[in-house]
C-alpha cells in the first residue's frame, strides 16, 4: 500500500509521521528538493527530514518504507526505527 501521496498540483509528496501524529510535506522537485527513490510503497529520502516548531522537533530518515526518528527529536519515538505507515486519504 503507498506510504507517500502525491499533494495534488505539486511536485510534493505526504506521508503521515507516527511520532508527530501528524503529515508531513516532501517536495521532490524544485531547489528545496529531497533526493527521492520514486517509490511511493517503500519510499527513501535524503538527506534527513528535521521539523522544527517552537518547542517541538521531529528529525527522521526514511529509508526503505522505514522512519529512523533521530535521538533530538521531542516526541516518544526519538531514537527508534519504525515502519512507514500507510498513507490513508
Amino acid at each position: 500500500m503507498p506510504k507517500f501521496h502525491k499533494l495534488g498540483g505539486t511536485d510534493s509528496y505526504l506521508f503521515f509521521c507516527p511520532g508527530c501524529k501528524s503529515v508531513h510535506r516532501v517536495p521532490v522537485t524544485g531547489p528545496k528538493a529531497w533526493e527521492w527513490n520514486g517509490d511511493i510503497e517503500n519510499p527513501t529520502i535524503s538527506p534527513s527530514y528535521q521539523v522544527v516548531s517552537n518547542d517541538f522537533a521531529c528529525h527522521l530518515y526514511i529509508k526503505n518504507g522505514m522512519i529512523e526518528y533521530l535521538a533530538d527529536c521531542h516526541h516518544p519515538l526519538a531514537g527508534r526505527t519504525v515502519p512507514l505507515p500507510e498513507f490513508r486519504v
